[in-house]
């Protein structure tokens, strides 16, 4: 398989586990839903500060992702339309990454880990943060345990970002999300 093959692949079984509702397309509400999920794994109540502060990151993730992907401003985007800018965008241009989806990782982090040591965050918690994002369990907790860890045993967020980045920019095949039959 080339890197385009590989990447491409990737990126198809990240959009299923964006699209919430498994209509084939993705919305603002599915990023609204991946939102809200990740509020009930962590706690967070239903219109506190954290989320709406998560559904801001949400809507700022769709608003990138829209303005790549969706180019017949439809505001749907089809696993076409989000491979070919995954691949066009964020694998050929890393930059885009930093612009497009960082800032909805950072605010998982932030609510995963809410008062507690700024930063890292431990295994556990990684895996819960994948597993809300669509990873399959025993994958997720797999891939969290091997971060390297500070002597408190916690991941710093930077090390979890770069892993994150290096996902979405790079064609190294993905071990987290589900790949659809």
């Amino acid at each position: 398989m080339t890197d385009a093959e590989t990447y491409r692949a990737k990126m198809a079984a990240r959009f299923h586990t964006f699209d919430h509702d498994g209509d084939g397309e993705l919305t603002r509400h599915d990023f609204h839903c991946m939102a809200r999920r990740v509020a009930e794994t962590f706690g967070v109540a239903d219109g506190s500060e954290a989320d709406l502060r998560l559904t801001a990151a949400a809507d700022r993730y769709w608003e990138g992702m829209a303005g790549l992907a969706d180019v017949d401003r439809d505001e749907r985007i089809t696993r076409e339309e989000f491979v070919t800018a995954a691949w066009a965008g964020l694998h050929r241009d890393p930059g885009a990454f930093a612009g497009i989806a960082l800032p909805w990782h950072r605010a998982v982090l932030d609510v995963a880990d809410p008062g507690l040591v700024r930063g890292s965050s431990t295994p556990s918690t990684v895996a819960r943060v994948l597993v809300a994002l669509g990873a399959e369990t025993d994958r997720a907790s797999l891939i969290a345990a091997e971060h390297g860890t500070d002597p408190s045993g916690r991941i710093a967020h930077e090390e979890i970002l770069r892993e994150v980045e290096q996902y979405y920019t790079t064609a190294a095949p993905q071990r987290a999300f589900p790949v659809p039959a």
